[in-house]
């Protein structure tokens, strides 16, 4: 089965403080970890499944291409920087995990570990935020995005159930119809 990535090799070194001397090995199983960990939950299975299948069929286009390039991948980018920082930090070897070290460079303390750590999730929520918003505004172009086949799939962030009592109407409800965005409609494009 071919993993299909939404951001590639360039696109992670070119807008990332990454050297380009890391290996990609590295980084792939970050990125695809990241994917189902955080987008899946942003865009809901049925469009994430459409989205990584376009991908790997090599025919991602139109509205799905739109959302890709504008929001998806700056999201995930971010997210991996996130998430990226432990496994590029610790190496499992066969004795034991060994913290990495370089002649050359000075290792960071926790405290700026963490710093640099949430410096990235404030950005990955910033854009995560920016995509949901894009969707609400824009859901009538992607309908898997509301649209379910069975319960046990995961569901997009604005589709999920805001109260843990079911109050009656509405089953899961959906917080788009309920969106009061932060950006003008002039910013999603389509209204």
């Amino acid at each position: 089965m071919d993993r299909g990535l939404i951001i590639s090799q360039r696109y992670f070194k070119e807008g990332t403080p990454v050297d380009e001397n890391v290996d990609m090995n590295l980084i792939n199983p970050t990125i695809w970890r990241c994917q189902e960990k955080y987008i899946k939950s942003y865009l809901g299975e049925p469009l994430y499944n459409k989205i990584l299948a376009d991908i790997v069929a090599d025919t991602l286009a139109g509205d799905y291409l739109t959302l890709v390039d504008n929001y998806i991948a700056d999201t995930l980018l971010y997210y991996v920087m996130y998430e990226v920082q432990v496994p590029l930090l610790y190496k499992m070897r066969n004795k034991s995990v060994a913290k990495a070290n370089s002649d050359n460079a000075l290792p960071i303390s926790f405290s700026e570990h963490k710093y640099l750590r949430d410096f990235y999730k404030d950005d990955a929520e910033l854009f995560g935020k920016r995509l949901t918003d894009y969707l609400c505004v824009n859901a009538n172009l992607f309908p898997e995005y509301r649209n379910y086949s069975d319960s046990a799939q995961v569901r997009a962030i604005q589709a999920k159930s805001t109260v843990s009592v079911y109050l009656g109407e509405g089953g899961y409800g959906d917080n788009c119809d309920r969106y009061d965005g932060d950006y003008p409609p002039e910013y999603y494009g389509k209204y």
